[in-house]
């Protein structure tokens, strides 16, 4: 793609963005000025790339204010027959905020999201993934806890999960290694990174619950394989996400956690589980905000011809990068991308050195800035991913939670920045040594 037709891509995207936007408010974000202004621009991609930032910013601002005017005239606990209409034209009554109800934006589930063959499905929202996994072990605790200690397998590193396990008694969940040939609870992350990526090839049976945690991996993710890893005896699963990261045009309107409710055909118990799901919502106040709420009633959210969109051409800038660093780099360690060892896909790269160090690995970042700089790159310093341009940053993980890493998270912009940075990678990946690397790029 050359960077022209890059351009052109982000603008159409968020000209129509905008237009859904304007269809709901009645507000054009950009007031027909975003072509014109780009056109006055000439060839200066960069220049490019930050106006579309701007406008992005823009959209989202303009979003937001029309969607936090509900929650601005109502009472969090609002008397009799009031009503709140969000954004997007329906309409909330409720008596405590606490106990919002969900369904217009869980009613989009059976859409985006539809289960896998021989499986019934349910969406329960929550205020992110993190409550989204706090309550689901809350559930199952009480569903299969009540008289034994449930052993719990692990199939992934995501830290919070473990911190999460790790706050529960021991006489709750016992943690067990994942090469087990059974567990009370599975726990799997299809693709993890503790500073190296990996993708998780198998895992134990499930003799309750099997858990997918589905973040880095998006919607399209094929669940079929680890329901049927999971045995006959399993009958419910449940994949959660934040949809934060990749569900909202990298816009970031508000957190939220997606939990999908999968059980067996013939199993006759989804309505009981996610009834349950709902009212610990309620109780942990793990729900959204009015807000919160309002905000993702944006029409690209849960939206899943958009997000699978999105989330491709994310991994494909990704995995174009990973391929310029390689896994044969005297400098950088082979394991940045599990696209270099499986067909899987990850929406960032974790890039190590192979002789670490916290001086090196300071010095790797100012080369990583000087260059930005010297070569016209838009390439922010920030964490996260899933965003529209490209982010960075330096992992140090406590020692038990993992090896340091530099977080390069391409986001869904192709064109002169990115082409740029796998330059960039590509020839600092060709040095003999750190050192050499070093002394080329003089202080």
């Amino acid at each position: 793609m050359v960077f022209r037709e890059a351009i052109e891509r982000d603008t159409v995207d968020l000209l129509t963005l905008a237009g859904r936007v304007a269809t709901e408010t009645g507000h054009d974000p950009f007031d027909g000025a975003l072509h014109r202004d780009l056109a006055t621009l000439g060839n200066d991609h960069l220049a490019q790339e930050r106006r579309l930032e701007t406008a992005a910013l823009t959209l989202r601002k303009v979003w937001l204010s029309a969607a936090h005017r509900p929650a601005d005239a109502s009472l969090k606990s609002p008397r009799d027959g009031d009503i709140a209409r969000v954004p997007c034209g329906d309409s909330l009554h409720f008596g405590y905020e606490r106990d919002l109800d969900m369904s217009i934006l869980e009613d989009r589930g059976a859409a985006y999201a539809p289960p896998p063959a021989g499986w019934t499905s349910d969406m329960v929202i929550f205020r992110s993934g993190q409550a989204a996994l706090a309550a689901i072990l809350q559930f199952v605790a009480s569903a299969w806890g009540d008289r034994r200690t449930l052993s719990v397998a692990h199939a992934g590193a995501y830290f919070e999960t473990r911190a999460l396990l790790d706050a529960w008694p021991r006489q709750n969940f016992r943690p067990t290694h994942p090469s087990v040939v059974s567990a009370d609870v599975v726990i799997c992350e299809p693709v993890w990174c503790n500073g190296c990526f990996a993708a998780t090839k198998r895992l134990p049976r499930a003799r309750h619950v099997l858990l997918i945690d589905t973040t880095m991996v998006g919607p399209a993710c094929d669940l079929s394989p680890w329901l049927l890893a999971a045995g006959n005896d399993c009958d419910l699963a449940i994949a959660f996400s934040s949809g934060l990261k990749l569900d909202q045009a990298g816009l970031e309107l508000a957190n939220v956690g997606i939990a999908r409710v999968l059980v067996r055909d013939g199993a006759q118990r989804r309505s009981e589980i996610t009834g349950r799901l709902r009212q610990l919502r309620g109780l942990m106040a793990t729900g959204l905000t009015l807000d919160e709420l309002s905000a993702l009633s944006a029409p690209w959210f849960l939206d899943r011809a958009y997000v699978d969109n999105y989330v491709a051409a994310i991994f494909a800038n990704n995995r174009v990068l990973a391929h310029a660093i390689g896994h044969e780099s005297p400098v950088f360690g082979p394991h940045c991308h599990p696209a270099l060892t499986s067909n899987a896909d990850a929406p960032f790269c974790a890039i190590q050195l192979r002789e670490p160090s916290p001086s090196r690995y300071r010095r790797f970042v100012e080369i990583v800035e000087q260059q930005r700089e010297r070569r016209g790159l838009l390439l922010a310093k920030g964490g996260s991913f899933g965003f529209r341009g490209h982010r960075f940053e330096l992992i140090e993980p406590a020692p038990d939670q993992g090896h340091p890493f530099l977080r390069l998270a391409m986001g869904w912009r192709d064109g002169h920045s990115c082409r740029g940075l796998g330059e960039l990678f590509h020839e600092l990946a060709a040095y003999e040594s750190f050192e050499a690397l070093d002394r080329a790029y003089g202080r």
